[in-house]
């Protein structure tokens, strides 16, 4: 492949994955303003958010029988089509009836091509060249849902929530014009028919997992509803991976953990999202309500910390390629525990710009490990099952997202027993902290350089 070819290949499936990450948390701030349009409560506002992350997590493990099944380009263009289908009909909704379709129909499409994005960068370049490609990747995947919130109180507060709709419909065109002309067939596909008993226990499992973590950070706490939700997910999604070795051809390859190096690097990935996504839910929280700063403004705070992950991530991929993962990771995991430690004792008279100085440290930090730890695990598979690890690696990052999202919010409610704020928020720093250590440990068990071990 000529390497103009292959760059504008790149650009747009990099251009449809940052459409795909931006459209998760596009509505985090536009949430109040629809309540009101459609005068409905927050619980059912809140499946705007909820429900996506549901039918997302749902989709991605059958991302990997969609890539082996159909060529790229037809793949592609239909998911981005599907997009654009569910975009419209939102920007359109007469109702939140109406809305919730149409944001159930994009959360279909980002689901198969979220993993296919990584798919792709894997596919393209040689291992020895991945970590370069999977920063690039990083970016789109990181820089969507740092922005999506900033971007979101901005259009409502000077337009109407449609705009958070109708301004994403005429990108999605071009992106669909130049892959019309740019993309190419670079996967092989194997004639497979979907096994639809997989699939239903695939969708019951991670959908009911998925569903009991969101409901942990809905009501802020446990009850036996939500543990019920939990427990029957976990037993669904272990018959699941059962089933899952017993088949010749699975939709969900869970042989790649037979690999050592995959296995860590898919735990400190996992985990590191739930450092990542729950803090970036958190210091929003803290700032809105310890602080009393909008919601526009405390995510205009957080952009500096998405603008310098977005600067790390292809800087990471080059060390990466150049040094190995070992020291870099004992770095990033370093820092972020560090960058860390200082939150625990946020309080009402922090300043705000320490705040945002430590955040923007923390997500930089996060860049030097979350994709290149996932790269140095998919190069510890053979070629043939590295478009299974990187949806094993997305699905994992998805569910570690809602338990870190949960997890921490539970956390702070519980402390802080719905009177003294700062407690509460203070002690999900600490939890945020513990994680963060928690990988630091583990770097010390990774290869600096992987190659297949199964």
């Amino acid at each position: 492949m000529k390497p103009s070819t292959r760059r504008l290949l790149v650009l747009s499936v990099l251009l449809g994955g940052f459409l795909s990450s931006l459209t998760e948390t596009i509505l985090n701030n536009a949430l109040p303003t629809i309540m009101n349009a459609f005068d409905i409560n927050q619980s059912s506002a809140q499946w705007l958010s909820t429900g996506y992350i549901l039918v997302v997590g749902i989709m991605m493990p059958a991302a990997a029988f969609f890539f082996n099944r159909f060529r790229l380009k037809p793949l592609f263009l239909t998911t981005l089509t599907l997009f654009l289908v569910g975009t419209t009909i939102a920007a359109c909704a007469p109702s939140f009836g109406w809305l919730f379709f149409g944001r159930t129909i994009q959360a279909i499409s980002v689901g198969i091509s979220m993993p296919l994005t990584q798919n792709v960068m894997t596919l393209v370049y040689p291992p020895e060249k991945r970590g370069t490609a999977m920063g690039m990747a990083a970016i789109v995947i990181i820089l969507g849902p740092a922005i999506g919130p900033t971007l979101s109180g901005w259009i409502v507060d000077n337009y109407s929530w449609q705009m958070l709709f109708w301004a994403l419909i005429p990108v999605t065109i071009v992106i669909l014009i130049l892959s019309t002309f740019s993309l190419r067939n670079i996967n092989e596909v194997h004639p497979t028919r979907l096994d639809v008993p997989s699939l239903l226990l695939s969708t019951a499992g991670f959908g009911t997992l998925l569903y009991g973590f969101s409901n942990i950070g809905a009501i802020a706490g446990i009850d036996l509803f939500t543990i019920s939700l939990v427990v029957i997910g976990i037993i669904v999604v272990g018959v699941f991976l059962w089933y899952q070795l017993r088949m010749e051809k699975p939709l969900l390859d869970i042989r790649v953990f037979k690999a050592p190096s995959f296995t860590k690097t898919t735990a400190l990935a996992a985990m590191t999202n739930i450092a990542m996504l729950g803090t970036e839910l958190i210091v929003p929280l803290y700032l809105q309500d310890v602080r009393g700063i909008s919601p526009m403004y405390s995510g205009m705070m957080l952009l500096p910390g998405a603008i310098l992950m977005a600067l790390m991530s292809p800087i990471a991929g080059r060390i990466l390629d150049n040094h190995g993962i070992k020291n870099m990771a004992f770095v990033g995991f370093g820092v972020l525990t560090i960058a860390t430690i200082p939150m625990i004792w946020f309080n009402s008279k922090t300043s705000l710009i320490w705040i945002m100085a430590l955040y923007a440290i923390r997500m930089g930090s996060i860049a030097l490990v979350m994709m290149p730890t996932t790269t140095s695990g998919i190069n510890a598979l053979p070629n043939h099952l590295v478009v299974h690890g990187n949806t094993v690696s997305t699905t994992f990052r998805q569910v570690a997202s809602s338990l870190g999202t949960a997890g921490l919010v539970t956390v702070s409610s519980v402390v802080a027993h719905g009177s003294n704020l700062t407690h509460g928020y203070q002690a999900a720093f600490a939890a945020a902290n513990m994680v963060s250590l928690v990988c630091l440990v583990l770097t010390a068990t990774l290869k600096n350089w992987t190659k297949p071990e199964i």
